[in-house]
C-alpha cells in the first residue's frame, strides 16, 4: 500500500513501535494521561456543518476538562497553521513510478486508488502524531474500510466509531445499490471486524451492523455522542421565541428529509397564516423514488409555489448563528429518514428547543414522544405537518417539552459525562493490548 520505501517504512514502523510499547508498559493505569487521537474530516470545527466534526470538537474539549490530551488528526484543515493538538493529513510527494502505478490504479478501480492513497496519508500522519504527540490509541470512522490500509502500518490500537456505516446511510440516501455501493459495505465490515474495538453512538446502529455484518463485535461498546453545554440563560424562550418561525437543519437530500419538510410545511402554512421557515444546508440534491432528481430551489418551485415565498433558505451556516436560530424559532423540525445518533436532535434539544422529530434509528433513544419532544413516522408529511400544527396552537405543551428535553440531555450526554465513559473504554482498550505487548 504504501509508496515508502520498504527499508524506512519498517524502520519507522520499528521505532514507533518500539516507543510505543515503552510508553505502554510504563504506564500507571486507570488514573494517567490518555493521549488518544480522533480522526475527523475537516477541522477547525466551525469550517464545516459535519456531525463527526462535531463529535471529535465536544469530546476532544471535554477530555482536556478531565486532564487527557487528546489530539486531532485532520483529513483537510481550513486555516493557515495547525495548533500544537490538531495534525493535518501529511501528503507525500511521490517518485514518477507511483505517480503513473497511481494513475493506471485510477483507470482500473477508481474507489480502490483513491482509497490506498488516503490510506498512505493516514499512516504517515498518524506516525508522526505517535512519534511526536505521544499518541496511544486512533479512533476513526468506518468510512470506506480504512482501518484495513491502515491497521498493520500502525503500532498503536485502532477503535472504530460508527458514525454511520454505508449499508444504512447509503440507502437513506436512495443511492444505487449497484456494485460501487457493494464495494465500500464490503470493505467497510472487514475493517469493522479488524478493529481492536468497536463504539456505537446507538444501540440501533450497533445492532445493525451485527445484524447486516454477522458479526458478534464482543469487543464493542455503546457511548452516545455528547450535546453541546448551553447554559440556561442562553436557552429558547417563549418570551423571545418567533412563534411564527420554524426550523430545519440539515442537508437537502433523501437522507434528511428536507423534501419532507417543505412538504409538510406547505400543509401548516396553509391552515397558518405568517408562519415561516429557515432551510438551514447546503443544496446536495435528491432523487425520488421516480428517479427524478431535484434541487432544493427546483422542489420549492414546483412542490411548494404557493408558500415559496414563506421559506428562507440560509444554505450553509456557522454553529454561531444556527445557535441564534434555534433560540429564535418556535419549533425545531428534524425529517430524517434514517439517523444514527443525531447532532441535530442533541443540539435542538440542548437549547430546549421544541421538537418534532422522525421516529428512526438512534433518535428514539433520545427523545421520548410527548415527554421531550414529538416523534412522527418517517417519510409521512401529513402526521409531520399536524404534529407542528398541534405545537403552534399550544405554547404551554412547548415549553414544557423544551424544558424537559434540556433537563433530560444537559443529564445523560453532557460531554463530561460522554468523556468518561471515552476515556474508560480507551483505557479498556489498552489495557488490554498491554497484555498482547507484556
Amino acid at each position: 500500500m504504501s509508496r515508502i520505501p520498504q527499508q524506512q517504512e519498517a524502520a519507522d514502523s520499528q521505532s514507533c513501535t518500539q516507543s510505543f510499547r515503552d510508553r505502554l508498559l510504563n504506564s500507571s493505569g486507570a488514573h494517567r494521561t490518555l493521549r488518544a487521537a480522533f480522526l475527523t474530516p475537516v477541522w477547525p470545527p466551525d469550517s464545516a456543518a459535519n456531525g463527526i466534526v462535531t463529535y471529535v470538537d465536544e469530546i476532544t474539549e471535554a477530555l482536556r476538562r478531565l486532564g487527557h490530551a487528546p489530539q486531532v488528526i485532520a483529513s483537510r484543515y481550513n486555516g493557515a497553521k495547525c495548533p500544537p493538538e490538531v495534525n493535518a493529513l501529511e501528503s507525500q510527494k511521490r517518485s514518477l513510478i507511483a505517480r503513473i502505478h497511481d494513475g493506471l490504479t485510477f483507470r482500473i478501480d477508481p474507489f480502490m486508488a483513491l482509497r490506498q492513497r488516503y490510506g498512505r496519508a493516514l499512516v504517515r500522519t498518524a506516525r508522526h502524531a505517535i512519534a511526536t504527540r505521544g499518541v496511544e490509541l486512533l479512533e476513526m470512522e468506518e468510512t470506506f474500510g480504512l482501518v484495513q490500509l491502515v491497521r498493520s502500518h500502525l503500532a498503536i490500537p485502532i477503535v472504530i466509531r460508527l458514525h454511520g456505516p454505508h449499508f444504512a446511510n447509503g440507502l437513506a440516501l436512495g443511492l444505487p445499490q449497484n456494485a460501487l455501493f457493494y464495494q465500500r459495505v464490503f470493505h467497510e465490515g472487514i475493517g469493522i471486524e479488524q478493529a481492536d474495538a468497536v463504539s456505537a453512538p446507538s444501540r440501533d446502529v450497533l445492532e445493525r451492523t451485527r445484524a447486516y455484518y454477522g458479526l458478534k463485535l464482543s469487543r464493542a461498546v455503546i457511548i452516545p455522542n455528547a450535546c453541546p453545554i448551553v447554559p440556561s440563560e442562553s436557552r429558547w424562550s417563549i418570551q423571545r421565541t418567533d412563534m411564527s418561525r420554524l426550523l430545519f437543519v440539515g442537508r437537502f437530500n433523501r437522507h434528511k428529509g428536507g423534501d419532507l419538510v417543505i412538504d409538510a410545511f406547505r400543509r401548516v402554512a396553509q391552515r397558518a397564516r405568517g408562519v415561516r421557515l429557515w432551510f438551514v444546508g447546503p443544496d446536495e440534491g435528491m432523487t425520488d423514488e421516480q428517479g427524478r432528481h431535484w434541487t432544493l430551489k427546483k422542489y420549492i418551485a414546483e412542490r411548494a409555489p404557493d408558500v415559496a415565498g414563506r421559506i428562507d433558505w440560509l444554505g450553509r451556516q456557522p454553529g454561531s448563528l444556527i445557535a441564534e436560530l434555534r433560540r429564535k424559532a418556535y419549533v425545531t423540525v428534524v425529517g430524517s429518514r434514517y439517523e444514527n445518533f443525531p447532532m441535530v436532535v442533541l443540539e435542538a434539544m440542548a437549547f430546549g428547543s421544541p421538537l418534532v422529530a422522525t421516529r428512526t434509528g438512534g433518535i428514539v433513544e433520545i427523545v421520548e414522544d410527548g415527554v421531550n419532544g414529538i416523534l412522527v413516522d418517517p417519510g409521512n408529511c401529513e402526521e409531520l405537518a399536524a404534529c407542528i400544527l398541534s405545537l403552534l396552537e399550544a405554547p404551554e405543551l412547548a415549553m414544557k417539552l423544551g424544558e424537559q428535553a434540556a433537563k433530560d440531555v444537559a443529564e445523560r450526554y453532557h460531554p463530561d459525562v460522554i468523556a468518561r465513559k471515552t476515556a474508560q473504554f480507551h483505557q479498556e482498550v489498552l489495557d488490554r493490548w498491554r497484555m498482547t505487548l507484556a
